[in-house]
């Protein structure tokens, strides 16, 4: 992290070693608020289509309550924070709070952000996939992007996420179809090969749309940060946390389709 990495230990001052808002302020510099409410609107058009493949768009105003009671902000902001809260140490926190507090930090999320915010858009969706397929994989970016993915262990992470998240809404779903949860897994792994490639296009597309205006000292710096104990415990935690999230609410997303479908039933 070069000139970062010589002041960590002045900029570490600036946080009080027994801060009790250390959670809070590190919640901010990671602006969640803004990140649950993408995943909250993400969310709302996920509840829009299973209302159209299983529901067939009867679900109605009750069916749509229900989705946004269970992207609750307040929950789901409450879930990271206590996942961060059990996860990560106290020298860890104080450590990502000077990192993504940062000028670099904070350029991160918020490019991030408007890249996920950007794919609610399916033309500019397919045109980040077109431009990954189609781009040289020996250029500066791809090959920094392929090691930020590569050092956070990104595409296997986020397939088993994917998998544990549609299991979850299976399992919800069950009541209605009486499915054997180990069935559900069993078909779920034998899909596991097209979701880590889906998995694949949509990380590096989405990362190099993102982080195309950083530079390559900043893309290396990102990396860097990304090795370190803290960055490592970081990964961790957001994984845990929106798991949790994911997890709960395909789960209650599959019990809600599972109860339209028995009451268009009566």
């Amino acid at each position: 992290m070069r000139i970062a990495a010589a002041c960590l230990s002045f900029l570490l001052l600036a946080v009080p070693a027994a801060a009790s808002d250390r959670v809070e302020r590190l919640m901010q510099a990671l602006k969640i608020e803004q990140v649950v409410e993408i995943l909250r609107d993400e969310g709302r058009v996920q509840g829009q289509e299973l209302d159209e493949t299983f529901l067939g768009n009867t679900g109605g105003p009750i069916f749509e309550s229900q989705v946004e009671e269970i992207y609750n902000p307040a929950r789901m902001q409450q879930q990271i924070a206590q996942t961060f809260k059990s996860r990560l140490t106290d020298s860890q926190m104080d450590r990502a709070i000077v990192f993504f507090e940062s000028d670099l930090g904070q350029t991160i999320i918020t490019l991030e952000n408007s890249a996920r915010l950007a794919f609610a858009d399916e033309t500019i969706k397919d045109m980040a996939r077109e431009a990954y397929l189609d781009s040289a994989q020996d250029t500066s970016l791809y090959l920094l992007v392929d090691e930020y993915i590569s050092v956070n262990d990104l595409v296997e992470r986020n397939v088993q996420s994917s998998l544990s998240s549609d299991y979850n809404f299976f399992r919800g779903l069950s009541g209605e179809t009486g499915a054997n949860p180990e069935d559900i897994l069993a078909q779920l792994l034998s899909d596991k090969d097209s979701v880590t490639e889906e998995t694949r296009t949509w990380l590096y597309s989405f990362l190099l749309l993102a982080y195309q205006p950083l530079t390559e000292a900043q893309m290396r710096e990102n990396i860097a940060f990304s090795r370190t104990d803290t960055g490592r415990a970081m990964n961790e935690a957001f994984f845990v946390g929106f798991d949790l999230i994911y997890d709960q609410a395909y789960f209650e997303l599959g019990q809600a389709v599972s109860r339209a479908l028995s009451a268009s039933d009566l």
